[in-house]
């Protein structure tokens, strides 16, 4: 069985290494910014070709993310295979695992410091080489809102036989129970799609659960329960190079109601096209808690 790797994150003190190419600012689109009532989230995965041999790809994306945040105040943003070790974020964010955490796999998850008090952080290995990073955060405006944010990068799931998800999942859900989970949101490239896109495709079949079953699989809800969780909608954001036919990319709560959602990078930028691409387009969630 795989050992999660529990415990503080490292520390990151780098400095900012200013690109020879400046990357021109990415027009995101709006999002609806979390009121007094309400918190928002993004998740996305640019993937690593990006920051191997394509300057404009990987100057672009982090400039992009800078954006996301300055310009939005999100609350929180999970960002899978940000491979810039010398990314700093906006004043205002700090970032839990800002460099690999589980072998060269990278889950960083930046959170708004003028909002959220982070309690506790893990980050480590939720299976091989597939990284995850979490927080338990108390709200700044209301001291009795607590909540758990996970960022996970899951395996590839379409062989079932390997029971990389079912391990991935029950790993990932004994670090939920080391930080007393209640309140909790999923932010996650899952690389597992729904039913209906394996019945939709033959292509499509392997392991394929439902944003509920992903939920009760981490102990996060009763498996019984029949109603649907918070959650933006399923998108087609994986990958620039099949098309996007893959809706893996999820945001989840088990907790509050869906205020707004939107695809972020759609359609996907210019700068993302090159050969062996793999960047995914990114969604956000708004949600409300009453």
């Amino acid at each position: 069985m795989l050992a999660v790797l529990a415990g503080m994150a490292p520390t990151y003190a780098g400095t900012v290494v200013t690109p020879a190419y400046v990357a021109p600012t990415y027009a995101t689109p709006d999002l609806v910014v979390a009121a007094t009532d309400s918190i928002s989230f993004a998740h996305w995965n640019p993937h690593w070709q990006c920051f191997t041999g394509h300057p404009s790809c990987a100057a672009n994306t982090t400039a992009a993310l800078s954006n996301l945040l300055s310009a939005t105040g999100l609350d929180f943003a999970n960002v899978v295979e940000l491979e810039a070790a010398s990314f700093t974020p906006p004043p205002g964010y700090a970032a839990i695992a800002p460099i690999q955490s589980c072998g060269d796999d990278w889950d960083t998850l930046f959170y708004n410091t003028k909002r959220w008090t982070r309690l506790v952080e893990r980050s480590g290995c939720m299976f091989d080489d597939r990284s995850f990073a979490a927080g338990v955060f108390q709200s700044r405006r209301d001291p009795s809102l607590v909540l758990t944010v996970i960022g996970a990068h899951y395996p590839q799931t379409l062989d079932a036989s390997t029971h990389a998800y079912a391990q991935a999942s029950a790993n990932l859900s004994g670090v939920l129970r080391q930080l007393g989970a209640n309140r909790t949101v999923l932010l996650a490239d899952t690389n597992t799609e729904g039913p209906d896109a394996a019945a939709a495709s033959a292509s499509h079949n392997g392991v394929n659960r439902t944003n509920a079953q992903i939920l009760a699989d981490l102990g996060l809800r009763p498996a019984a329960s029949a109603t649907a969780p918070p959650a933006a909608p399923l998108f087609r954001g994986c990958c620039y190079s099949d098309g996007f036919s893959w809706q893996g990319d999820r945001i989840i709560a088990n907790f509050g109601s869906v205020a707004a959602s939107r695809t972020l990078f759609d359609p996907a930028p210019g700068w993302a096209a090159f050969a062996g691409s793999e960047f995914h387009k990114g969604v956000s969630l708004t949600l409300r808690l009453q």
